[in-house]
Protein backbone atom coordinates (compact mmCIF):
# COMPACT_ATOMS: atom_id res chain seq x y z
CA UNK A 1 0.00 0.00 0.00
CA UNK A 2 1.04 4.03 -0.39
CA UNK A 3 2.44 5.80 2.56
CA UNK A 4 -0.89 7.44 2.86
CA UNK A 5 -3.20 4.43 2.73
CA UNK A 6 -0.80 3.14 5.40
CA UNK A 7 -1.01 6.70 7.36
CA UNK A 8 -4.72 6.17 7.54
CA UNK A 9 -5.00 2.82 8.59
CA UNK A 10 -2.38 3.12 11.63
CA UNK A 11 -4.51 5.58 12.85
CA UNK A 12 -7.68 4.07 12.56
CA UNK A 13 -6.07 1.09 14.33
CA UNK A 14 -6.77 -1.34 11.03
CA UNK A 15 -2.99 -2.03 11.21
CA UNK A 16 -1.15 -1.84 13.63
CA UNK A 17 2.58 -0.22 13.19
CA UNK A 18 4.10 -3.89 14.81
CA UNK A 19 2.70 -5.84 12.02
CA UNK A 20 3.58 -3.15 9.58
CA UNK A 21 7.89 -2.68 10.82
CA UNK A 22 7.72 -6.35 10.72
CA UNK A 23 6.73 -6.56 7.12
CA UNK A 24 9.32 -4.29 6.34
CA UNK A 25 12.04 -6.31 8.17
CA UNK A 26 10.75 -9.11 6.27
CA UNK A 27 10.87 -7.64 2.98
CA UNK A 28 14.41 -6.09 3.95
CA UNK A 29 15.27 -9.49 5.02
CA UNK A 30 14.61 -10.98 1.49
CA UNK A 31 15.86 -8.40 -0.51
CA UNK A 32 18.79 -6.83 1.38
CA UNK A 33 21.19 -9.29 0.44
CA UNK A 34 20.83 -8.29 -3.70
CA UNK A 35 19.66 -4.76 -3.31
CA UNK A 36 22.15 -3.23 -0.42
CA UNK A 37 20.23 0.13 0.51
CA UNK A 38 21.17 -0.16 4.03
CA UNK A 39 24.18 1.16 5.90
CA UNK A 40 22.40 0.22 9.68
CA UNK A 41 19.23 -1.83 10.66
CA UNK A 42 18.08 -0.84 13.41
CA UNK A 43 15.28 -3.72 13.63
CA UNK A 44 14.86 -4.39 17.70
CA UNK A 45 14.59 -1.10 18.32
CA UNK A 46 11.92 -0.58 15.74
CA UNK A 47 9.97 -2.99 16.72
CA UNK A 48 10.13 -1.24 20.28
CA UNK A 49 9.10 2.20 18.85
CA UNK A 50 6.19 0.28 16.85
CA UNK A 51 5.05 -0.76 19.93
CA UNK A 52 5.16 2.43 21.71
CA UNK A 53 3.39 3.89 18.91
CA UNK A 54 -0.18 1.31 19.01
CA UNK A 55 -0.02 1.75 22.63
CA UNK A 56 0.06 5.43 22.37
CA UNK A 57 -2.54 5.15 19.60
CA UNK A 58 -4.56 3.02 21.27
CA UNK A 59 -4.40 5.37 24.59
CA UNK A 60 -6.26 8.00 22.33
CA UNK A 61 -3.48 10.75 22.59
CA UNK A 62 -2.80 12.87 19.42
CA UNK A 63 -1.24 11.36 16.27
CA UNK A 64 1.04 13.08 14.25
CA UNK A 65 1.05 13.00 9.98
CA UNK A 66 3.58 9.90 10.16
CA UNK A 67 2.52 8.19 12.94
CA UNK A 68 3.86 4.28 13.19
CA UNK A 69 4.95 4.80 9.77
CA UNK A 70 8.31 3.32 8.69
CA UNK A 71 11.40 5.13 7.47
CA UNK A 72 14.34 4.88 6.17
CA UNK A 73 17.03 7.61 6.97
CA UNK A 74 19.93 8.37 4.87
CA UNK A 75 23.33 8.02 6.60
CA UNK A 76 24.39 11.68 6.43
CA UNK A 77 21.66 12.76 9.04
CA UNK A 78 23.09 12.01 12.86
CA UNK A 79 21.00 9.97 14.85
CA UNK A 80 21.69 9.44 18.50
CA UNK A 81 20.42 5.76 18.47
CA UNK A 82 22.07 4.39 15.34
CA UNK A 83 26.33 4.96 14.25
CA UNK A 84 26.26 8.49 11.33
CA UNK A 85 29.27 7.23 9.36
CA UNK A 86 28.14 9.51 6.02
CA UNK A 87 29.45 6.53 3.92
CA UNK A 88 32.77 6.66 4.45
CA UNK A 89 35.26 4.24 6.20
CA UNK A 90 37.36 7.29 7.73
CA UNK A 91 33.94 7.58 10.23
CA UNK A 92 32.91 3.71 10.64
CA UNK A 93 31.32 3.77 14.03
CA UNK A 94 31.31 7.24 14.37
CA UNK A 95 27.96 7.91 16.66
CA UNK A 96 26.35 10.93 17.54
CA UNK A 97 25.12 12.28 20.65
CA UNK A 98 21.99 13.68 19.28
CA UNK A 99 19.80 13.87 16.00
CA UNK A 100 19.95 15.58 13.21
CA UNK A 101 17.21 18.42 13.72
CA UNK A 102 15.55 16.76 10.24
CA UNK A 103 15.40 13.33 12.35
CA UNK A 104 13.47 15.46 15.43
CA UNK A 105 10.95 16.59 13.26
CA UNK A 106 10.18 12.94 11.87
CA UNK A 107 10.39 11.04 15.13
CA UNK A 108 7.73 14.14 16.35
CA UNK A 109 5.88 13.56 13.34
CA UNK A 110 5.63 9.74 15.05
CA UNK A 111 7.84 8.09 12.57
CA UNK A 112 9.71 4.59 13.24
CA UNK A 113 12.88 5.49 11.79
CA UNK A 114 13.98 1.79 11.13
CA UNK A 115 17.14 2.48 9.86
CA UNK A 116 19.95 4.03 7.91
CA UNK A 117 19.90 3.83 4.87
CA UNK A 118 23.42 3.72 2.46
CA UNK A 119 24.90 6.79 0.48
CA UNK A 120 28.07 7.54 -1.54
CA UNK A 121 30.56 9.10 0.74
CA UNK A 122 30.03 12.52 1.96
CA UNK A 123 27.26 12.59 -0.84
CA UNK A 124 30.02 12.94 -4.07
CA UNK A 125 29.55 11.33 -7.55
CA UNK A 126 31.16 7.86 -6.16
CA UNK A 127 28.86 4.59 -6.38
CA UNK A 128 27.31 3.20 -3.37
CA UNK A 129 27.21 -0.49 -2.12
CA UNK A 130 23.28 0.08 -3.62
CA UNK A 131 21.63 -1.94 -6.45
CA UNK A 132 19.16 -0.59 -8.79
CA UNK A 133 16.25 -3.03 -7.69
CA UNK A 134 14.54 -2.58 -11.28
CA UNK A 135 17.92 -4.02 -12.37
CA UNK A 136 20.98 -5.28 -10.34
CA UNK A 137 23.04 -4.57 -12.96
CA UNK A 138 22.07 -0.95 -12.97
CA UNK A 139 23.29 2.23 -10.69
CA UNK A 140 20.74 3.56 -8.72
CA UNK A 141 22.22 6.57 -8.77
CA UNK A 142 23.81 8.67 -6.17
CA UNK A 143 24.10 9.72 -3.74
CA UNK A 144 20.42 9.14 -2.03
CA UNK A 145 20.77 5.87 -3.74
CA UNK A 146 19.45 3.46 -0.87
CA UNK A 147 17.16 5.39 0.12
CA UNK A 148 15.77 5.72 -3.36
CA UNK A 149 16.17 1.88 -3.82
CA UNK A 150 14.75 1.14 -0.24
CA UNK A 151 11.59 2.70 -1.27
CA UNK A 152 10.76 1.31 -4.61
CA UNK A 153 11.76 -2.08 -3.43
CA UNK A 154 9.00 -1.95 -1.17
CA UNK A 155 11.51 -2.19 1.90
CA UNK A 156 9.76 1.17 3.47
CA UNK A 157 7.34 3.53 1.88
CA UNK A 158 9.01 6.86 2.95
CA UNK A 159 13.25 7.96 2.61
CA UNK A 160 14.84 11.00 3.35
CA UNK A 161 17.57 11.96 1.79
CA UNK A 162 19.57 15.03 0.88
CA UNK A 163 20.53 17.03 -2.38
CA UNK A 164 23.17 19.59 -3.34
CA UNK A 165 23.38 18.55 -7.26
CA UNK A 166 21.08 15.70 -7.64
CA UNK A 167 21.45 13.38 -4.62
CA UNK A 168 17.67 12.76 -4.48
CA UNK A 169 16.35 13.58 -7.91
CA UNK A 170 18.92 11.21 -9.99
CA UNK A 171 18.70 7.94 -7.93
CA UNK A 172 14.75 9.36 -7.67
CA UNK A 173 14.53 8.65 -11.82
CA UNK A 174 17.30 6.03 -12.06
CA UNK A 175 15.15 3.57 -9.37
CA UNK A 176 11.54 5.27 -10.47
CA UNK A 177 10.94 6.58 -7.21
CA UNK A 178 8.91 10.08 -6.67
CA UNK A 179 11.04 12.43 -5.62
CA UNK A 180 10.76 16.16 -3.81
CA UNK A 181 13.40 18.70 -3.20
CA UNK A 182 11.99 21.62 -1.14
CA UNK A 183 13.16 25.17 -1.51
CA UNK A 184 16.63 25.94 0.09
CA UNK A 185 15.61 26.52 3.69
CA UNK A 186 12.64 24.62 3.85
CA UNK A 187 13.69 22.90 7.10
CA UNK A 188 17.10 23.20 9.17
CA UNK A 189 20.10 20.75 7.82
CA UNK A 190 21.90 20.85 10.99
CA UNK A 191 23.23 17.97 12.14
CA UNK A 192 23.63 16.73 8.43
CA UNK A 193 25.95 16.52 6.04
CA UNK A 194 26.42 19.94 4.75
CA UNK A 195 28.84 20.32 1.99
CA UNK A 196 27.63 23.79 0.86
CA UNK A 197 25.23 25.66 2.92
CA UNK A 198 23.35 27.39 -0.27
CA UNK A 199 23.19 24.10 -2.44
CA UNK A 200 21.97 21.72 1.05
CA UNK A 201 18.32 20.56 0.84
CA UNK A 202 16.20 18.07 1.88
CA UNK A 203 15.51 15.16 -0.58
CA UNK A 204 11.78 13.04 -0.05
CA UNK A 205 11.30 9.99 -1.41
CA UNK A 206 8.21 7.82 -2.11
CA UNK A 207 5.70 6.23 -4.27
CA UNK A 208 3.49 8.53 -5.76
CA UNK A 209 3.02 12.79 -5.41
CA UNK A 210 -0.13 12.34 -2.30
CA UNK A 211 2.66 10.28 -0.35
CA UNK A 212 5.46 13.19 -1.03
CA UNK A 213 2.77 15.93 0.51
CA UNK A 214 2.25 13.40 3.04
CA UNK A 215 6.35 13.08 3.97
CA UNK A 216 6.73 16.75 3.39
CA UNK A 217 3.78 17.71 6.34
CA UNK A 218 6.00 16.48 8.79
CA UNK A 219 8.07 19.79 8.28
CA UNK A 220 5.33 21.71 7.31
CA UNK A 221 1.92 20.65 8.18
CA UNK A 222 0.47 22.90 5.55
CA UNK A 223 1.70 20.49 2.71
CA UNK A 224 0.25 17.14 4.50
CA UNK A 225 -2.78 17.20 2.43
CA UNK A 226 -2.38 19.06 -1.04
CA UNK A 227 -5.10 18.80 -3.92
CA UNK A 228 -3.76 18.11 -7.37
CA UNK A 229 -4.39 21.24 -9.77
CA UNK A 230 -8.19 21.14 -10.99
CA UNK A 231 -7.23 22.97 -14.33
CA UNK A 232 -4.09 22.71 -16.34
CA UNK A 233 -1.41 24.94 -15.27
CA UNK A 234 0.54 26.86 -17.13
CA UNK A 235 3.70 25.04 -18.09
CA UNK A 236 7.12 26.30 -19.69
CA UNK A 237 9.72 23.96 -20.84
CA UNK A 238 13.08 24.50 -20.64
CA UNK A 239 16.24 21.96 -21.75
CA UNK A 240 18.76 23.46 -19.60
CA UNK A 241 22.22 23.68 -20.28
CA UNK A 242 22.83 20.40 -19.96
CA UNK A 243 20.17 19.77 -22.64
CA UNK A 244 23.29 17.91 -25.04
CA UNK A 245 23.83 15.08 -22.67
CA UNK A 246 20.50 13.89 -22.84
CA UNK A 247 20.12 10.36 -24.80
CA UNK A 248 18.28 10.08 -27.55
CA UNK A 249 15.48 8.25 -26.35
CA UNK A 250 15.13 10.54 -22.96
CA UNK A 251 14.61 13.74 -25.46
CA UNK A 252 12.00 11.48 -27.79
CA UNK A 253 10.17 10.41 -24.56
CA UNK A 254 9.54 13.71 -22.82
CA UNK A 255 8.80 15.56 -26.36
CA UNK A 256 6.05 12.75 -26.50
CA UNK A 257 4.94 13.16 -23.61
CA UNK A 258 4.84 17.43 -23.87
CA UNK A 259 2.53 16.86 -26.81
CA UNK A 260 0.01 14.16 -25.20
CA UNK A 261 -0.56 16.64 -21.90
CA UNK A 262 -4.38 18.72 -21.84
CA UNK A 263 -1.61 21.92 -21.26
CA UNK A 264 -0.65 24.70 -23.47
CA UNK A 265 3.30 24.28 -22.68
CA UNK A 266 5.54 27.27 -23.89
CA UNK A 267 9.68 26.80 -24.16
CA UNK A 268 11.16 28.85 -22.52
CA UNK A 269 14.82 30.41 -23.70
CA UNK A 270 16.80 29.83 -20.09
CA UNK A 271 19.27 33.57 -19.12
CA UNK A 272 22.61 33.09 -21.18
CA UNK A 273 23.95 33.32 -17.65
CA UNK A 274 22.58 29.78 -16.79
CA UNK A 275 24.94 28.61 -19.53
CA UNK A 276 27.63 28.80 -16.54
CA UNK A 277 25.47 27.21 -14.07
CA UNK A 278 26.96 23.93 -14.13
CA UNK A 279 30.80 25.45 -13.49
CA UNK A 280 29.21 27.14 -10.65
CA UNK A 281 27.77 24.87 -9.03
CA UNK A 282 30.64 22.37 -9.42
CA UNK A 283 33.53 25.31 -8.44
CA UNK A 284 31.57 26.41 -5.22
CA UNK A 285 31.15 22.57 -4.20
CA UNK A 286 34.86 22.16 -4.95
CA UNK A 287 36.25 24.75 -3.14
CA UNK A 288 34.37 23.77 -0.08
CA UNK A 289 35.53 20.55 -0.18
CA UNK A 290 39.01 21.94 0.03
CA UNK A 291 38.44 24.20 2.79
CA UNK A 292 36.41 20.92 5.12
CA UNK A 293 38.43 18.08 3.93
CA UNK A 294 41.89 19.85 2.99
CA UNK A 295 43.49 19.31 5.87
CA UNK A 296 43.17 15.96 6.71
CA UNK A 297 45.94 13.77 7.42
CA UNK A 298 47.46 12.05 4.61
CA UNK A 299 46.34 8.56 5.78
CA UNK A 300 43.03 9.52 5.78
CA UNK A 301 43.17 11.66 2.27
CA UNK A 302 44.23 8.33 0.37
CA UNK A 303 41.39 6.48 1.89
CA UNK A 304 38.40 8.98 0.19
CA UNK A 305 37.07 8.07 -2.81
CA UNK A 306 38.44 9.47 -5.98
CA UNK A 307 35.96 12.24 -6.68
CA UNK A 308 36.52 13.79 -3.57
CA UNK A 309 40.14 13.86 -3.52
CA UNK A 310 39.72 15.19 -6.97
CA UNK A 311 37.43 17.69 -5.89
CA UNK A 312 39.41 18.85 -3.17
CA UNK A 313 42.17 19.32 -5.09
CA UNK A 314 40.52 21.32 -7.58
CA UNK A 315 39.49 23.48 -4.85
CA UNK A 316 42.98 24.25 -3.48
CA UNK A 317 43.16 26.08 -7.06
CA UNK A 318 40.22 28.49 -6.63
CA UNK A 319 41.25 31.72 -5.78
CA UNK A 320 38.82 33.97 -3.35
CA UNK A 321 38.41 36.42 -6.20
CA UNK A 322 37.33 33.37 -8.40
CA UNK A 323 35.09 32.41 -5.37
CA UNK A 324 33.89 35.21 -4.81
CA UNK A 325 32.78 35.78 -8.33
CA UNK A 326 30.87 32.78 -8.27
CA UNK A 327 28.79 33.19 -5.37
CA UNK A 328 27.94 36.18 -6.85
CA UNK A 329 27.23 34.53 -10.60
CA UNK A 330 25.23 32.17 -8.24
CA UNK A 331 23.09 35.48 -6.74
CA UNK A 332 22.57 36.83 -10.35
CA UNK A 333 21.34 33.26 -10.86
CA UNK A 334 18.89 33.10 -8.28
CA UNK A 335 17.55 36.32 -9.29
CA UNK A 336 17.15 34.96 -12.80
CA UNK A 337 15.48 31.88 -11.91
CA UNK A 338 12.57 33.99 -10.22
CA UNK A 339 11.35 36.01 -12.71
CA UNK A 340 10.86 32.15 -15.01
CA UNK A 341 8.11 32.29 -13.35
CA UNK A 342 6.48 35.53 -14.04
CA UNK A 343 4.09 33.75 -16.77
CA UNK A 344 4.72 30.24 -15.80
CA UNK A 345 3.20 28.17 -12.59
CA UNK A 346 5.99 25.55 -13.23
CA UNK A 347 8.92 24.71 -15.45
CA UNK A 348 9.24 20.83 -16.63
CA UNK A 349 12.05 19.39 -17.85
CA UNK A 350 13.95 15.51 -17.88
CA UNK A 351 15.19 15.01 -14.42
CA UNK A 352 18.52 12.83 -15.76
CA UNK A 353 19.77 12.59 -19.02
CA UNK A 354 18.56 9.12 -20.10
CA UNK A 355 17.87 5.60 -17.96
CA UNK A 356 20.38 4.10 -15.21
CA UNK A 357 23.50 3.55 -16.52
CA UNK A 358 24.99 0.00 -16.14
CA UNK A 359 27.51 -0.33 -13.06
CA UNK A 360 30.61 -0.35 -14.91
CA UNK A 361 29.68 2.43 -16.83
CA UNK A 362 29.37 4.64 -13.29
CA UNK A 363 26.80 6.46 -11.14
CA UNK A 364 25.47 8.80 -13.39
CA UNK A 365 25.32 12.50 -13.57
CA UNK A 366 23.37 14.90 -12.04
CA UNK A 367 23.04 17.75 -14.71
CA UNK A 368 20.15 17.80 -15.67
CA UNK A 369 19.25 19.54 -11.88
CA UNK A 370 22.25 21.10 -11.16
CA UNK A 371 20.84 24.80 -12.21
CA UNK A 372 18.00 24.16 -10.11
CA UNK A 373 19.55 22.88 -7.04
CA UNK A 374 21.82 26.01 -7.63
CA UNK A 375 19.13 28.51 -7.42
CA UNK A 376 17.30 26.64 -4.49
CA UNK A 377 14.21 25.81 -5.99
CA UNK A 378 11.61 23.71 -5.17
CA UNK A 379 11.75 20.41 -7.65
CA UNK A 380 9.55 17.18 -8.21
CA UNK A 381 10.66 14.50 -10.22
CA UNK A 382 7.74 11.73 -11.49
CA UNK A 383 8.89 8.84 -12.84
CA UNK A 384 6.85 8.85 -16.15
CA UNK A 385 9.00 7.99 -19.04
CA UNK A 386 11.07 4.43 -20.25
CA UNK A 387 14.05 4.58 -21.82
CA UNK A 388 15.23 1.85 -25.13
CA UNK A 389 15.84 -0.39 -22.31
CA UNK A 390 12.33 -0.55 -20.29
CA UNK A 391 14.07 1.79 -16.99
CA UNK A 392 12.67 4.81 -15.82
CA UNK A 393 13.52 8.36 -16.60
CA UNK A 394 12.18 10.93 -14.34
CA UNK A 395 10.41 14.06 -15.42
CA UNK A 396 11.38 16.95 -13.43
CA UNK A 397 9.03 19.79 -12.55
CA UNK A 398 10.58 23.48 -10.96
CA UNK A 399 8.86 26.04 -9.16
CA UNK A 400 9.19 29.58 -7.83
CA UNK A 401 11.44 29.66 -4.69
CA UNK A 402 8.88 29.37 -1.48
CA UNK A 403 5.98 27.87 -3.27
CA UNK A 404 6.57 24.46 -2.48
CA UNK A 405 2.81 23.48 -2.19
CA UNK A 406 1.63 25.05 -5.82
CA UNK A 407 4.41 22.70 -7.37
CA UNK A 408 3.09 19.82 -5.31
CA UNK A 409 -0.14 20.78 -6.98
CA UNK A 410 0.85 21.23 -10.45
CA UNK A 411 2.85 17.35 -9.72
CA UNK A 412 -0.24 15.42 -8.55
CA UNK A 413 -1.72 17.09 -11.75
CA UNK A 414 0.77 15.64 -14.22
CA UNK A 415 0.46 12.43 -12.21
CA UNK A 416 -2.69 12.23 -13.19
CA UNK A 417 -2.96 13.04 -16.50
CA UNK A 418 0.21 11.85 -17.92
CA UNK A 419 -0.14 8.31 -19.94
CA UNK A 420 2.11 6.49 -17.86
CA UNK A 421 4.30 4.13 -19.74
CA UNK A 422 4.83 0.26 -18.44
CA UNK A 423 8.03 -0.50 -17.18
CA UNK A 424 9.28 -3.64 -18.79
CA UNK A 425 11.57 -4.18 -15.83
CA UNK A 426 9.40 -5.29 -12.43
CA UNK A 427 10.41 -4.35 -8.47
CA UNK A 428 11.45 -8.84 -7.79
Amino acid sequence: MSASALAAKLKQGQISSADLVNACLDRIAAREPQVKAWAFLNAKRAREYAKLADAWRASGLPLGPLHGLPVGVKDVFDTADMPSEYGSETLRDRQPSKDAVAVSMLRRAGAIIIGKTATSEFGMYHPSPTRNPLDLSRSPGVSSSGSAAAVVDHMVPLGLGTQHTASTTLPGSFCGAFAFKPSLGFASMAGANVLVPRLAHLGLLARSTMDLCLFAGAFDPALADIAPAVRAPRLGFAKGPAWATADDDARAAIEALLEALPATIDPIDLPAEFSHALDTTMGLLNAHLAYRFGSAPDETMRRYCLPLRQGIEAGRMIAAERYLALDALADRLVARADRLFDEVDAIITLSAPGEALRLEDGPGSGVMSMPWSLCGLPTVSLPLLTGRHGLPIGVQLIGRHGRDAELLRVAGWLEAVAPRQTLTMKVQ
